[in-house]
Order: structure tokens, then C-alpha cells, then sequence
């Protein structure tokens, strides 16, 4: 199972009220021609769920959860300013 801060949570929130308005669409984790990526999607009924203050703010399927199994999620300063990241 992955680990998502709480910093990233809120992060992913913002990103995703900014984005949509429809409730039923959240931001999914998956991966890219050029490694992970996020679009946003639906839910489908085996993926893992992130959750922030009630709504659903990230999907991740089961098998790219399990591949990323004790990784974490958080959010990295740079010049150009916060970016969501993944650590070991």
C-alpha cells in the first residue's frame, strides 16, 4: 500500500476543486509512456481510494498500488514551486 502525506493530500485536493466540479471525478495515478502520470477518471471497484476531508482525491488500481507497496507520496519544494513527488 502507498503512503500519502497529509501535505500531499491537501495538494491533490486543490488541484482537483480547481480542476472539476462534478464529484465523481477524481485524479488517478497511472502510468505513462514517460513513467506515472495523472489524468483525472472515475472509480472503478478495485481501486485503492486516497481520501482528504471526504472526497475521494486520488485512485491508484490495485496492481499499481501493490507495484508501489511502501513508497510515499509527498510534495518537494523547487524554483519553479511545489510538485507533487514520490519517495521511496
Amino acid at each position: 500500500m502507498i503512503h500519502v502525506t497529509e501535505r500531499a493530500c491537501e495538494m491533490l485536493k486543490e488541484t482537483l476543486d480547481d480542476m472539476v466540479e462534478e464529484s465523481d471525478l477524481v485524479l488517478r495515478l497511472g502510468p505513462t509512456d514517460t513513467g506515472l502520470g495523472v489524468c483525472l477518471d472515475r472509480q472503478n471497484e478495485d481501486d485503492e481510494v486516497i481520501e482528504h476531508e471526504g472526497r475521494a482525491v486520488l485512485l491508484l488500481s490495485r496492481e499499481l498500488s501493490l507495484a508501489l507497496g511502501g513508497r510515499t507520496i509527498d510534495v518537494e519544494e523547487a524554483a519553479d514551486g511545489s510538485h507533487i513527488v514520490l519517495r521511496r
